[in-house]
Formats: C-alpha cells, structure tokens, sequence
C-alpha cells in the first residue's frame, strides 16, 4: 500500500525473484491491505482477477505459467511441464533448499471449484470477444424508469437498475462444445488479417483476396443465444419487423414474464437489453419474480447435487392436484420455498376432503340435473348468506390473482 510508511522507501525499485531469477518491478497499490500478513503482496496478473486490475493500472508484464492442461508453461521454467500441484510441492522444497523460506503457516482461503467435479479452478487470461452493453444497458434502465417493465415484487426493480448502471462490457464467447458459433472468421492464409464479423462465411479475405477462411471455433454464451429468446421464437431475424397477422406481430411483446430471482441479470436484464436493441420494443411489460425451491435444508434444490424431487413421483404418490396445491401455497411473493414429501401429505389430504365432500353431493341429487332458475326474494336467510360469502371470497380471489399473490389465493 503507498500509505505504509514500512515500504515507502522500496516503490519504483526492482526484486529478484526466487528460482527463477526474474526481475520484477515494486510497486504501490490501495487494493493491498497493511494490516494483512506482512503487508507485502506478490501478485500475478495472469492468474488472479484482482491482481489483473493491478496489472493494467501499473502497466505490468502479465506472464502465464498455468497451461489449459493445469500444466506449467515455459514460463515457469525449470518447473515446465509439472502438473500445477506438482510444481507448488517443488517449489517449496527447492525454497527450503535455498534457505529461503521462513515459516510455513495453514489459513483458509476462498478456492473457486467446479460445481459438477469440485476440482479446483485457475483463473487464465485469454483473448474473448466481448459485446458493448452501455447503451444498451441506458434503454433497459429507461424503460424500467418510465414504468414500461415494472417488477413484481416491486422491490426488485432497485436492484435490477442498480446492476444496469454498472455493468460492464459482455463477455460473449465460451468454449465448450454446443452452442451457436460466433459469426467471426479469420484468414487462414495471412493471420495479419483482421478478422471479418458476418453471419454467412465471406467469400474471401478483403485484404489479401484468397479464400482460405476458417470459423471462430468458440460459441456465444448460452445467455446470449437466450437473449434473444422472446422474438427469435417468433420468426426473427427473418421477420425483422412485424408483419400484420405474424407471430411476431401477434406476440411480440407479451405481458408477463415469471421467473427466478436468480437470472434477474444473467437473463432478464439482457432479455431487456436485446428487446430495446433489436426490436426497438420492450419483450414483455410485467416481470413477476418467484422464489427459488429448495430442500428441507435449505439448499438449492439441483440436479448437479441430487437433492431435487421428481414431479412425476410425487403425481403417483399424492397425485396431480396435491402437488399443484403443495406449490401453489407454498408461493409466498418474493421468497424462496423449502419442500419436502412431507409438504404434499397435507395437500392430499385436503383434496381428499374436496373430492369427498363434492361425491356426497353429487350422490345426493337427482339426476339429470336441470336449471329451473330462481329468485334470491325465494331463498332462505341462510341460502342468502352463502351466496354471499361466496361472492365476497371471489373478490378476493381475483384481487389476490391480479396481483400475482398465489399463495394467498391458495389460502
């Protein structure tokens, strides 16, 4: 930190680098905390976001020693080839040997891991294409701002802006296996030329002529290919405008979107942005957010963790009405649901009571049913009354479904 008076003295001047013999600059940056540890940091712009931010603020070299096989680079030198925890016990022994190393200590750090095999993950640098968001995050934000797509829970429109007005560039390109290709192609016979951006492959390079051209191999991110989801549906791009009497025209937009509180940015957000960007129009006017099913524990409910409970299952043990009511109950506005089997025992039983109820009267009239009509003056004072209540809970009913409240009307 340039405020610790410990180092002042050392910021602008070089350092050795233990086995390997690198020199590296000593620099002084606010992101590092004094009171931690010594108060001295050895950053690596290659393999640490943070540290990246570093690096461009200081304009510093960033060197790659972690290989997409979690290998050492020639960067590492002498450690070339290690697998990454290989080389981490290596350095420590040569460390030693050097009698370069003080004092070992155990803490806990936070190590990102993939979610499916929990193996630990290395952050890289990589060259990615990345889409300009800032006016198209303006229009969302105005549209929201104008009432045009309000928010149910209200509340979640504050957030929902907030995270408009700081977002970054979009990181659309990913490499995995499916998904759409992005529309880049690159000259196979001169790789000084730039790539060309369309969504057929071109004829030829513009600046050399010749037509060796090879496809980006990366695909757009999934939430872009999403994105796009609520006119792409519905003919787009080959309707570009709404033509009287097309889908596009008919359903373009709708009126409500329901999702998840968790995609409110990855997908709602950039559903926004996309509708306002390419359709001029708004994707939908009401966004209701529902809360996120989760076990008995508390956890999200996923397949990944095989914690989930299988819909159909519960239909032959409870059956259909049981688990629609289980959920519809159990919607309370903005908030998340834990559910277990035990959650549809009392559903069941409550549909049993229905179903019992309507066979007894149902037994008990004459059949084929006729309707004669009558007068309300004809009825007793107690007929009167429950008609009246009748009426009184379909009011509330309707209020309740016009504001989205489900579990209210399940109540």
């Amino acid at each position: 930190n340039p405020q610790d008076t410990r180092y002042k003295g050392l910021v602008g001047r070089r350092v050795l680098l233990p086995l390997v013999d690198r020199e590296i600059p000593i620099i002084g940056d606010r992101y590092v905390d004094p009171n931690f540890g010594t108060g001295a940091v050895k950053i690596t712009p290659a393999h640490d976001p943070n540290d990246f931010e570093i690096s461009k603020r200081h304009r510093l070299e960033s060197i790659q020693v972690i290989g997409e096989d979690g290998n050492m680079t020639k960067g590492a030198k002498q450690y070339e080839g290690m697998g990454r925890d290989e080389s981490r016990r290596k350095v420590v022994e040569d460390l030693e040997s050097k009698g370069l190393l003080e004092k070992i200590e155990d803490y806990n750090l936070s190590v990102g891991r993939c979610y499916r095999c929990n193996t630990p993950l290395e952050p890289l640098v990589s060259q990615q294409w990345y889409l300009k968001t800032k006016r198209m995050a303006k229009k969302a934000i105005k549209a929201t701002l104008k009432n045009r797509v309000s928010f149910i829970p209200p509340r979640w429109a504050k957030p929902y802006v907030a995270w408009l007005e700081n977002l970054h560039d979009w990181c659309i390109s990913r490499q995995i296996w499916w998904g759409h290709r992005i529309p880049v192609w690159y000259c196979k016979s001169n790789l000084s030329c730039p790539p060309m951006v369309s969504v057929d492959k071109p004829r030829g390079c513009p600046k050399c002529g010749k037509g060796e051209l090879v496809q980006d191999p990366d695909v757009l991110d999934t939430w872009f290919s999403s994105a796009l989801w609520p006119f792409s549906t519905l003919g787009w791009p080959g309707e570009k405008k709404k033509k009287r009497g097309s889908d596009l025209d008919y359903y373009y937009p709708t009126s409500v979107l329901v999702t998840g509180h968790e995609i409110l940015y990855l997908w709602v957000a950039r559903m926004v942005m996309m509708g306002m960007t390419l359709m001029k129009d708004i994707p939908f006017h009401q966004v209701f957010i529902h809360g996120i099913v989760r076990d008995k524990k508390g956890k999200k409910m996923s397949k990944s963790l095989g914690n989930v409970i299988d819909p159909l299952e519960i239909i032959k043990r409870y059956g259909t009405d049981a688990l629609r009511f289980t959920m519809a109950l159990g919607s309370t506005m903005g908030r998340d649901l834990q559910l277990s089997e035990e959650n549809f025992v009392s559903s069941r039983n409550f549909c049993n009571k229905i179903w019992n109820a309507s066979r007894l009267i149902v037994t008990n009239l004459e059949m084929p049913l006729e309707w004669v009509g009558f007068s309300m003056r004809s009825l007793t004072l107690a007929d009167r009354w429950i008609i009246s209540e009748y009426n009184i809970l379909l009011d509330r009913v309707n209020r309740a479904q016009d504001g989205y409240n489900i579990s209210e009307v399940a109540r």
